[in-house]
């Protein structure tokens, strides 16, 4: 496991173990409790990318949703994927998205530099990724999509 996978796997740990003390009831008999388990549970690690593939450009920072719903829409060999990240040197995961190639490579426009990162997510069923142009929230960051998830659980939606 590589220094930036320990960070993430430690941070997703401490994020579910804060829901534990909250001991929060709302989603008592959901087959997840929360966001941070869902993705524990069923994501995987994907493998940082050097560069971006031919025909794909770098896109706005902070708008990753959108950006890898654009790509996952113009590139049908790659497919729209959420989870958590962390980039080199920090501490915490964020909230991400990215597109995901059939040999488990992260193809990101978002994030110009994916040394020393990594990814841990959620390659979404077709019917639950996002249809609009301007994603502004991701699929696991929005109630309407989330609680269902959760709810019901990722096999589902498969």
């Amino acid at each position: 496991m590589s220094l930036a996978q320990r960070v993430l796997t430690d941070w997703l740990d401490m994020q579910i173990a804060l829901m534990d003390q909250c001991a929060h009831r709302g989603t008592e008999g959901w087959a997840h409790r929360s966001v941070y388990e869902l993705v524990a549970v069923h994501g995987q690690w994907f493998v940082p990318s050097a560069d971006l593939p031919a025909g794909i450009r770098a896109m706005p920072e902070k708008e990753c949703f959108a950006n890898a719903a654009a790509v996952d829409r113009d590139h049908p060999h790659l497919v729209y994927t959420e989870g958590f990240a962390v980039a080199s040197g920090s501490p915490v995961g964020v909230a991400h998205a990215w597109c995901t190639d059939g040999e488990g490579r992260v193809v990101d426009p978002t994030w110009s530099d994916l040394k020393g990162s990594a990814f841990l997510g959620i390659v979404l069923p077709p019917d639950t990724r996002p249809q609009r142009h301007r994603a502004w929230a991701g699929v696991l960051e929005s109630p309407e999509t989330l609680f269902p998830l959760l709810r019901n659980g990722l096999d589902s939606v498969r």
